[in-house]
């Protein structure tokens, strides 16, 4: 098969069958994702290491295993990145930070291990802000991350790199991480599927300086199919992380004697929305549950994000301090290095009290009990991912206050305060920039969540890669 056919599987599941086939070696998938990194990455700066060497030796051991007679695995020969904030075994892990420029581990974090276990084939590591703390995907070992429908647009953060770098068609799936809305907010301004899964289901370990009551390590891809395979991979018990307990219920299977029913919630009770991004995704609702010949309700109800807010970011500061921020910013050496944001969220951090810490808690209660009532008597809640399209980038860089991430954030973020799993699903373009809806459910309910996404993407709207689109075709910003 020649490359220009290799360049047209796009999607995890093709590129497998025709390698588990024979008709296309794994070096030659890894020959033309390497090609795309240099045709399109330059632009986009959405790899912060790019390690062909290692690639091609994977492909080789691919190889290897398959004349052994092992069995394909269900990634066998797909390229994929992961997020910087995890280790990987010979190849260089930063963690968006200057202190780690150098970094590099002699083990693989677990997730890691089981994508490569399934066939995978690790091709580079994902640009990150500094410890996926800021709200663009910029710090101080490489360019910022463009976004390819408009390079003068942020892709969000912090997993900008891997939603641009799918969006771009590099490769097709990517591992990012979410702790308050950093795999869906970059799904949605890029145009990709972002699942955060329920806390637990995969492994958070293999990592720094994170915030683990909050994190979860999703799939991020183009095709619905490609992210639940993804998951699965991914997903289960592991000894080194304890939070997976709170994940290990399945879900009910849903009678079959009542229609499915779903919640459209538009409000997050943060101002900022946009008119037309609140009227698309809304269509999209609609358009979802008339597919599904499922009931819409609409109760007018607000996910009332301001409510809880401020007790979020209590404990995921102080838990940033805690994992090893504080460290960093206790020594000369390694403060002066970190970036302004970096250091203003350690900063801030440190001064939470053990009281304040205390009450984040009791909020987080009443947060699963509020989610838990706009849950109650429906299959999925939807809403926007977020209220608005891709901004134009900002000269510079400042440390932000969290006033100025609530926007970012209002309908994310309460799902990673409760750990409930939500999947962030292009529905449409407004003004040439994608926009996405999110679908809420309960914990383990991922499967749910998945196939009403699968129905929505092959029945009613699919977003196609899209390759960098330079600044002098951009639109103005509204």
């Amino acid at each position: 098969m020649a490359l220009t056919d290799v360049e047209e599987m796009r999607t995890a599941r093709e590129i497998r069958e025709v390698v588990v086939a024979g008709r296309v070696r794994p070096q030659e998938i890894v020959k033309r994702t390497m090609e795309r990194i240099e045709e399109h990455d330059a632009q986009l700066h959405s790899l912060l290491t790019v390690d062909a060497e290692h690639a091609y030796q994977q492909a080789d051991l691919l190889e290897a295993r398959a004349r052994a007679g092992e069995l394909p695995g269900p990634l066998w020969g797909v390229p994929f990145t992961v997020k910087d904030l995890y280790d990987t075994a010979g190849v260089r892990t930063t963690y968006g930070s200057r202190i780690y420029a150098d970094h590099v581990p002699d083990h693989d974090a677990e997730l890691v291990a089981r994508i490569r276990r399934a066939g995978g084939i690790l091709v580079g590591k994902s640009n990150t802000p500094e410890f996926a703390i800021y709200i663009r995907t910029d710090n101080d070992l490489a360019e910022e991350t463009r976004n390819p429908w408009a390079l003068d647009r942020t892709c969000g953060g912090s997993s900008g790199g891997a939603a641009a770098s799918v969006a771009a068609g590099i490769t097709p799936i990517a591992v990012g991480s979410d702790g308050g809305g950093s795999i869906r907010i970059p799904s949605a301004l890029c145009g990709t599927i972002g699942l955060k899964p329920s806390l637990g289901s995969v492994p958070g370990t293999g990592g720094r300086i994170g915030t683990r009551r909050f994190s979860a390590v999703g799939p991020m891809t183009m095709d619905v199919t490609d992210a639940e395979v993804l998951w699965h991979v991914m997903r289960g018990p592991h000894v080194g992380d304890p939070t997976w307990t709170l994940a290990r219920g399945s879900e009910p299977p849903r009678s079959s004697e009542r229609p499915l029913r779903i919640r459209w919630i538009g409000d997050s009770g943060v101002p900022g929305a946009e008119s037309d991004v609140l009227s698309v995704t809304h269509d999209a609702a609609v358009d979802l549950a008339a597919l599904l010949g499922a009931e819409l309700d609409e109760p007018g109800t607000s996910l009332d994000a301001p409510r809880f807010a401020d007790r979020f970011y209590d404990i995921m500061q102080a838990d940033r301090v805690s994992s090893g921020g504080g460290d960093l910013l206790a020594d000369e050496r390694t403060r002066d290095l970190l970036t302004d944001y970096a250091r203003h969220q350690f900063e801030r951090g440190s001064l939470v009290s053990g009281a304040a810490y205390s009450a984040g808690v009791k909020a987080q209660l009443g947060a699963v009990a509020h989610l838990e009532g706009l849950l109650a008597g429906v299959d999925a809640v939807v809403t926007p991912t977020l209220g608005f399209v891709a901004p134009l980038l900002p000269e510079g860089r400042t440390a932000l206050p969290e006033d100025a991430r609530r926007g970012s954030v209002a309908f994310t973020f309460l799902m990673n305060f409760t750990g409930y799993p939500a999947l962030s699903v292009p529905c449409g373009l407004v003004r040439g920039l994608p926009v996405a809806i999110q679908l809420i459910g309960r914990p383990g309910h991922e499967p749910r969540l998945l196939d009403l996404a699968r129905r929505y993407q092959d029945s009613i709207f699919r977003l196609p890669t899209v390759l960098p689109r330079p600044v002098a075709t951009t639109s103005e910003e509204h």
